[in-house]
């Protein structure tokens, strides 16, 4: 009898360690009450549901991948179709369904079987999902390609910028051609995509991590970048993520999970393409879903990495009140870490991003293959958005939270006329995988499409500022 009596709680505690659980909720953090959904706005599917909340679509997703993947299927069916419709009418105004074809090949060539299993199988339930919600396109289902191309995306629209730096093995022949001498094809102007910072220890007023992101694209994407998901897989960590319609992972890459990493990235300049590389849409989601570590992060990030869609990661890790700037070429890469006093501009316990590459082996990378293509200078030289960043840490060091934040993010230079919104959390927020956000121009003035715009991408409408509010992981 003593025996049973010493053995019980052990038997009792492996049954419980044994038993597998869907991730516990946070403790949530209080939607605002002006923003408050009613409960005639909440539409539940299974155990996901969908609400607005002050301009953002607050989507909650659970199971397993085909399962979770089914029930954002359904609950965005109609925004699903219609990113397919605006990205179509994006690759040809004249033709959508032809360009929308195009993409398709694109994406089953070099995407498709580049991309996990697991997601796979999320982005399977998506296009059922939909479908079975009553959205075609082209008077045909929704399918498979059709999400993996609005996956792939930002991938796509990288790879003519990757293409250019890959040389054809001509470059160092020089061939005599009669006739006038060609005029130098003009340089395509350099366009922002986003705004981002991470801070923590000697720069932030309570010693913990405060991090940012501000997305910069086309007004034509506007209408889908307002997608707040909260994901709880059978394996790995809850998470949560703004992304689009359709999305297993962010795209404008801004995330949270549930074992303390925080995650943003901005662009830099595009560099080669490695066609036997997976995925970024497969390496992003898994950094994600099953990084709990800074280390964890970047091998997912850049294992087996394709190089398309080349970024500047920012990663805080809340456990160790880390953080670390991590640009990724495609073979050239360069982390710093706030753990090693890696800094860059003399920006002690500050990182940020803007789309312009630091490290002069990921800028040589990125260089035209073509050399009468090639600028003189490689160094780096701070653009106006640096200096407005520089600017920032000399007068907030050590002063960085939540105010802060708000202050850098309606700044009109780093929060740009193309800025589609703001977010950003302190680290208790982040613990409890909330976030402050605004959808709509930051800087408060509408954002209105041309003429032109409207004819061609009949999605597209007047960006509007929204309030700020605090999207959560609570149900509503």
């Amino acid at each position: 009898m003593r025996r049973l009596a010493l053995f019980l709680p052990l038997i009792l505690s492996s049954l419980f360690v044994a038993s597998p659980t869907i991730s516990a909720p946070p403790v949530a953090v209080e939607i605002p009450a002006a923003h408050k959904p009613e409960a005639k706005d909440v539409i539940r599917y299974g155990d996901g549901y969908r609400y607005p909340q002050a301009g953002w679509v607050v989507l909650h997703v659970e199971g397993e991948p085909y399962t979770r993947g089914y029930q954002q299927g359904r609950l965005l069916s109609k925004e699903i179709a219609a990113f397919i419709r605006m990205i179509a009418a994006d690759r040809s105004a004249k033709a959508p369904a032809d360009g929308w074809k195009a993409a398709r090949q694109l994406a089953n060539a070099l995407f498709l079987r580049k991309i996990d299993r697991e997601v796979l199988e999320e982005m399977k339930g998506i296009a059922e999902g939909a479908t079975d919600a009553g959205e075609s396109y082209d008077q045909r289902d929704i399918d498979l390609l059709d999400i993996v191309v609005l996956n792939s995306w930002m991938e796509l629209e990288s790879l003519d910028s990757a293409l250019n730096t890959m040389p054809t093995g001509l470059e160092d022949k020089v061939f005599p051609r009669p006739g006038l001498p060609k005029a130098p094809a003009p340089r395509p102007t350099k366009k922002d995509h986003c705004s981002a910072f991470i801070a923590t220890g000697p720069a932030t007023a309570d010693g913990k991590i405060v991090f940012g992101h501000i997305t910069m694209s086309g007004l034509n994407s506007a209408p889908f970048v307002n997608v707040w998901i909260d994901v709880v897989p059978k394996k790995g960590h809850r998470f949560v993520m703004q992304a689009f319609p359709g999305g297993v992972w962010s795209s404008q890459d801004y995330y949270i999970n549930d074992a303390g990493i925080v995650l943003c990235e901005t662009t830099i300049s595009q560099s080669p393409f490695d066609a036997t590389g997976m995925a970024l849409t497969s390496r992003a989601r898994k950094a994600i879903q099953y990084g709990d570590s800074i280390d964890a992060v970047v091998k997912a990030l850049s294992e087996k990495n394709n190089g398309l869609y080349a970024n500047e990661w920012l990663i805080g890790d809340l456990k160790t009140n880390e953080i670390a700037m991590f640009e990724l070429g495609t073979k050239a890469t360069k982390l710093w870490r706030s753990s090693k006093e890696e800094w860059f501009g003399e920006t002690k316990g500050f990182y940020w991003g803007n789309n312009n590459a630091k490290d002069l082996a990921v800028r040589l990378e990125a260089l035209p293959a073509e050399a009468d293509e090639r600028p003189e200078r490689t160094e780096w030289e701070p653009d106006e958005r640096d200096k407005a960043w520089l600017k920032f840490y000399k007068e907030y060091a050590g002063k960085i939270d939540a105010a802060a934040a708000k202050v850098a993010f309606t700044n009109e230079t780093l929060a740009q006329d193309s800025s589609l919104d703001a977010k950003y959390a302190t680290a208790d927020m982040a613990k409890k995988l909330a976030t402050h956000a605004m959808y709509g121009p930051p800087h408060g003035k509408p954002w209105k499409p041309t003429d032109e715009q409207k004819r061609d991408h009949p999605e597209i409408m007047t960006l509007e500022p929204h309030p700020w509010t605090v999207l959560t992981a609570g149900k509503p």
